[in-house]
């Protein structure tokens, strides 16, 4: 299994948006790694964590056919994780030879509804059935298209709406994706436990980088470090286990060469958009 991590940023962007700060005026000054635009993970060819508003540059970016993709799978309805208007574009006239003629979406109920919000004034009667969206609910377990066995886990992040993360198998390999969470139940790592999870890499928010924040709804490096032991007490992880943070934000007030330096010591991967990991 080979994931590329094509964005690595939260909602604002690194350099954000709007700012100055120390952070984002030397991610400008820089650029290469300390860049980083929305999170979203390629598996693969074939399988997407999170649609943002940033896809077009990752396929612009890494050249990708992004009509390889049969399936999508949704963490949340904010709009740096699910950026349903490019879904409108899905066929013709604005798409031909298209390598794969249908893509299924998967998300919560909130998803669902966003996608028909914002998709509905413009999408034509013939594109709408090769983008649908598959509404499911946290320990929902299913297979896509190409092969993978997926099953959405709960993250703890939106009041009001059931945001998920996903373990992800193939080929006797397993991943878990928290791509925007704080730390989780003890009953979601008790649940995996008891499914048998067993998983080769790990990936975390690490939104508010070398901290520990506790109960919010994102995590720092020092959460993910107690989430990576809650873990190893159930056995669901093993001595090879590969940790990644992903997810930062410039109000970490640390940059690339910052994080990876302290990260390195807890043994952590700090992502980078385009850095590629293989299982």
């Amino acid at each position: 299994m080979k994931l590329t991590y094509l964005g690595t940023a939260a909602a604002e962007g690194l350099p954000a948006v709007w700012c100055n700060c120390p952070v984002c005026r030397n991610a400008k000054e820089k650029g290469g790694r300390e860049i980083r635009t929305r999170s979203q993970i390629l598996i693969d060819d074939c399988l997407l964590l999170d649609f943002p508003m940033d896809t077009y540059m990752h396929m612009l970016a890494h050249k990708l056919d992004l009509s390889k993709i049969d399936s999508v799978l949704i963490t949340h309805a904010h709009m740096d994780h699910c950026y349903p208007q490019e879904f409108i574009l899905h066929g013709a006239p604005f798409a031909h030879k298209m390598t794969r003629p249908v893509v299924t979406v998967y998300g919560n109920s909130t998803v669902e509804k966003t996608f028909k919000e914002y998709t509905r004034a413009e999408i034509r009667p013939d594109i709408a059935p090769t983008a649908p969206v598959s509404a499911i609910k946290p320990y929902d377990n299913f297979d896509t298209v190409s092969g993978y066995n997926v099953t959405a886990l709960p993250a703890k992040h939106t009041v009001d709406e059931d945001c998920l993360i996903y373990s992800i198998s193939k080929n006797g390999k397993t991943v878990l994706l928290f791509n925007d969470s704080g730390i989780l139940p003890e009953k979601a790592y008790d649940r995996m436990a008891e499914t048998g999870s067993r998983f080769d890499l790990v990936s975390f928010d690490c939104t508010y980088g070398h901290a520990r924040h506790g109960e919010g709804r994102h995590m720092g490096t020092l959460d993910a470090a107690d989430e990576r032991e809650k873990m190893a007490a159930r056995g669901l992880v093993h001595a090879d286990t590969k940790y990644v943070l992903t997810h930062f934000s410039h109000n970490c007030l640390l940059s690339h060469a910052e994080l990876e330096h302290r990260e390195k010591e807890l043994g952590f991967i700090v992502a980078y958009d385009g850095m590629v990991v293989e299982i």
